[in-house]
């Protein structure tokens, strides 16, 4: 009996152990976008890595991923280096349905110019991951953050 106690509470401690070990996802976003270049007036280009299960839901989460530094982070080093939304939990809940058409409804893909990946998506941990290089419309995103008043216009 004692041995079968002894085997029982070393599975669950084993158990416990392997559910602490990190998961290789951008949940909800990751902080790996970064600043490759300006192709016109209020547009940037940026780098952005992304995980999923196959490389489609990398490429997906890649986007979502850079959208939402632009909007609640910043850039540092462009123009963008502020968030284009102050304070991210205080607009979310006062503006639940524009944050669900935005982001549940994938209404985010509509700023993205373009999008393009230069590999089929490495394994890492049993997670596709895929780096994508975007073009993202800033200028039409700021308007609609204006036009829904998520944001006050630019300099009122």
């Amino acid at each position: 009996m004692r041995i079968i106690l002894k085997s029982f509470f070393t599975l669950i401690i084993l158990l416990g152990l392997q559910n602490c070990s990190p998961k290789m996802q951008g949940s909800p976003y990751s902080g790996q976008v970064n600043y490759v270049g300006k192709d016109a007036s209020g547009t940037i280009i940026v780098s952005s890595i992304g995980y999923g299960s196959k490389l489609v839901s990398a490429i997906t989460d890649a986007q979502y991923n850079a959208v939402n530094i632009l909007l609640f982070k910043g850039l540092p080093g462009t123009e963008l280096n502020v968030p284009l939304v102050e304070n991210e939990n205080e607009s979310k809940s006062k503006h639940p349905d524009y944050y669900n058409r935005l982001f549940n409804q994938a209404n985010y893909i509509s700023y993205i110019m373009s999008t393009s990946t230069n590999s089929d998506g490495k394994k890492v941990n049993g997670t596709v991951m895929a780096t994508v290089e975007l073009k993202i419309n800033y200028n039409s995103l700021r308007k609609d953050l204006e036009q829904n008043n998520v944001i006050r216009k630019f300099g009122f």
